[in-house]
Parts: C-alpha cells; sequence; structure tokens
C-alpha cells in the first residue's frame, strides 16, 4: 500500500522528521503514548497531525535516514528504535542492528 508522509514541523528538521501514513494520510503509524512502544495504525488525519501541537505529533514520527538507496525510519518517541519487518514478520520496532532498509518510489 502507497504511504503518505508530512513533515513534523516542531522537531529537528535536519533530522527529516516524518509522520507516516496510509489510506491517502487517514490514518497514521503510532508508536504509542505509553512507556513501551506499541506500534499500530491510527484513524487520524495526517494534515491534523502536521498543524497540531508536538505532543500530540511525536507518537507518529519517525526521523527518516537516507544511507544510499535505502531509507531507515527511528521513532521519535523512542529514540534508538527503527522501524522493522521481516518475511511473514509484521512490521515492528527494533534497535539499530535490526532496522530494516526501505525502498521508496516517489509517485
Amino acid at each position: 500500500e502507497p504511504i503518505s508522509v508530512v513533515p513534523n514541523r516542531h522537531l529537528e528538521r535536519q533530522r527529516c522528521p516524518l509522520i507516516v501514513g496510509i489510506r491517502g494520510g487517514t490514518r497514521a503509524l503510532s508508536c504509542g503514548t505509553g512507556s513501551e512502544p506499541q506500534l499500530g495504525l491510527e484513524d487520524v488525519g495526517l494534515m491534523d497531525l502536521f498543524s497540531g501541537d508536538k505532543d500530540r505529533a511525536t507518537p507518529f514520527t519517525f526521523y527518516k535516514t537516507f544511507g544510499g538507496s535505502t531509507h531507515t525510519f527511528e521513532a521519535a518517541a523512542f529514540p534508538g528504535l527503527f522501524l522493522s519487518t521481516a518475511p511473514e514478520e509484521p512490521l515492528g520496532l527494533a534497535p539499530a542492528p535490526g532496522a530494516t532498509a526501505f525502498y521508496l518510489r516517489r509517485r
């Protein structure tokens, strides 16, 4: 499924903070707000998060790092944890050695 992204204008611009979503930006990927990460999709608009406050948007924000032809995504709310997946495994969060390098194509 195509992903949609908007910047998080409250966080360090140099680190490329992106709010990530699907379904045309009507659902956003969240790490949760508890003390432990809880990755999931929430029915919230990316533009609502973009125009909202920092505390509301941070759990939905991932720092994108470009490395050659791939990108990794670090959770802003849980520094040191990256989007990670493996064949036949759901998307999750893992420390840096387990980070998945994603190939992205702009549409």
